[in-house]
Parts: structure tokens; C-alpha cells; sequence
């Protein structure tokens, strides 16, 4: 169930990419203003139990709002330590999304409709990130203090108006939809054991995951971490996003691969099988380690 709630919350995102058509208003729906009434309530475990349960209803496959407050309600439960043990998934998820409604016209509509809940959530953030300095917990400040304040200066870029007539949405491509739905499918194996030589949802060596991945998403690349890059198309690093493989190693030689998630010219950052957590999202720029080995990104 819990994986089956996850890849909906990332099909309804690839859902809102891909339609780039606007829709017509529509009457209030008494659901929709449940969850705004609630939200404003401060009672965010609600607003999210509810939200889950409205993405599993195909009534409401048009509307961004389940997953939108799905989204801004898992980033007020983040400050809770139990629940931010149990919904990791779910927190990078609320990131992911939130991130992505500048992408297009019914996102931009979305975020100047609700620019106050917004606002209101980038201050609760940052005065968790001042208390998180305040008390020196180097962890959490390493894993969201970048992520906070990648948040906060897009939502302080929400315009006061907006020409919805003579607004025109960015071009979503197909290729950026097929990128959305790969990382849809590989985010399902989090969790999932390394097994050296692993090449199956037992167990994924680095190169085993992302083989299997894509050969699973219709496109089939080399075994080895070496031969993937070698048979890719090499792009530049600020070329490089959601879907492109990277490349780590020493001396040139290549030994880890990873997919990455994020948009283009924004941190990098992938899922991958590590050998000491198995398949998982990682910051790459926020890493030491990662980031002094990158040999180079691939495009298939």
C-alpha cells in the first residue's frame, strides 16, 4: 500500500507536467476547501491522511490540490523526528513537487493562488533551520538547510500579479516526461538491498539498478557502471538532469552510477544503489565524498 501511494503521488506530478492545456474553472469542491480549512487549522497529520486517501480517487486525477497539500503538510510533519523517520520518501516527494509547479501554466496558477500557505510554510521552515543552528545539529543542517532555502527563494519569486491571458507555459517535452516516469519507476526500489552483482528488485549493485531501471522503462544499456558511460552521450555538467546517469570514480576509471533527479541547473542530486544503504536518494553537491569523485555525466 505505502509503495502504491507513493508511485500515485509521482503519477499525479507527471500528470500536471504533461498538460499543458489549461482547464476550466471549476466550482468549489467541498474536499478541496476541507483540506484548506484543516491546513489552516495547523492540523497537518489530517491534511495529509486526507490528501493521501484523495489520490487514490480517479475523480480527482485533474486537480493538483491533493498532492499539493500532500506536499506542504509533509513539510510542516518534517520538523517531527518520529515522522521524519518513517516518510522519508515522502518529504524529497514534497520537495520534488513543490519545485515543479513553476514548470508549467496550471502550476504557476496554483502557486499564486495559494502564495500565502506558501509563504507561511517557507517561515516555518526557516525558523526550524534557525532553531536547528541554534542547537547545532549538524545532520539535519546538512540534509535540509540547502533544500529550505532552494524552497524559500522560489516561492519568494512568486509574482504579486499575474497575466493569466498573455502568460505562455514552457515547452514540457517528451523527453521530460519519460525522465519523470523512470524516476517514478526507480524511486519504488528504495530500500531495496546492494547485492554485489545484484541485477533485481532482491538486490541492485550500483550499475545492476540502473540497467534494470531502464531496461524496465523500454531502453536497454550496458551491465557494467564503465560501459555505460562509455556508450552514452557525454553532456556538460550544467546540461545534466532528471533521467541522465553520473558518473563517479577515481583516475578516470569509473566504478559508481547513479540517476539523477533534479532539474536542470538546480543541485544535483540521484538515486542509487549505495553499498552501505542500498538504492536511496543522495545529495551529490552537499557530499564530499561523491562530489570530489564525479568523472562525468551520460545521456541515453
Amino acid at each position: 500500500m505505502e509503495k502504491f501511494i507513493r508511485i500515485n503521488f509521482f503519477l499525479k506530478l507527471i500528470f500536471f507536467l504533461s498538460f499543458l492545456s489549461s482547464f476550466p474553472l471549476l466550482a468549489q469542491v467541498p474536499s478541496f476547501d476541507k483540506l484548506e480549512q484543516l491546513y489552516d487549522q495547523g492540523r497537518y497529520n489530517i491534511v495529509y491522511n486526507k490528501a493521501r486517501r484523495l489520490l487514490n480517487k480517479p475523480e480527482f486525477d485533474y486537480s493538483l490540490m491533493p498532492s499539493f497539500y500532500l506536499s506542504i503538510a509533509s513539510l510542516q510533519l518534517v520538523q517531527k523526528p518520529g515522522w521524519r523517520a518513517r516518510n522519508e520518501v515522502e518529504i524529497d516527494s514534497a520537495f520534488i513537487f513543490l519545485d515543479g509547479l513553476e514548470l508549467t501554466q496550471k502550476g504557476v496558477k496554483l502557486r499564486l493562488n495559494h502564495v500565502d500557505e506558501l509563504l507561511a510554510l517557507s517561515s516555518d521552515m526557516n525558523d526550524w533551520i534557525a532553531e536547528l543552528n541554534a542547537e547545532n545539529d549538524s545532520y539535519l543542517l546538512k540534509k535540509y538547510n540547502k533544500k529550505v532555502a532552494l524552497l524559500t527563494g522560489s516561492i519568494r519569486k512568486i509574482p504579486n500579479e499575474f497575466p493569466v491571458d498573455t502568460w505562455v507555459a514552457p515547452e514540457v517535452t517528451v523527453q521530460l516526461e519519460k525522465a519523470i516516469t523512470l524516476i517514478t519507476y526507480a524511486q519504488t526500489f528504495v530500500g531495496t538491498p546492494y547485492v554485489w552483482g545484484g541485477r533485481s528488485p532482491d538486490g541492485f549493485d550500483c550499475s545492476g539498478f540502473t540497467s534494470y531501471v531502464f531496461m524496465n522503462q523500454g531502453k536497454n544499456i550496458p551491465r557494467v557502471s564503465k560501459d555505460q558511460f562509455s556508450n552514452s552521450t557525454h553532456i556538460k555538467a550544467d546540461e545534466a538532469c532528471i533521467g541522465d546517469l553520473v558518473f563517479f570514480g577515481q583516475n578516470g576509471i569509473v566504478s559508481h552510477v547513479g540517476i539523477l533527479v533534479n532539474e536542470p541547473g538546480k543541485p544535483k542530486r540521484m538515486i542509487h544503489s549505495s553499498s552501505s544503504k542500498g538504492v536511496m536518494f543522495q545529495d551529490i553537491d552537499n557530499s564530499k565524498y561523491y562530489s570530489q569523485r564525479i568523472i562525468g555525466f551520460g545521456r541515453y
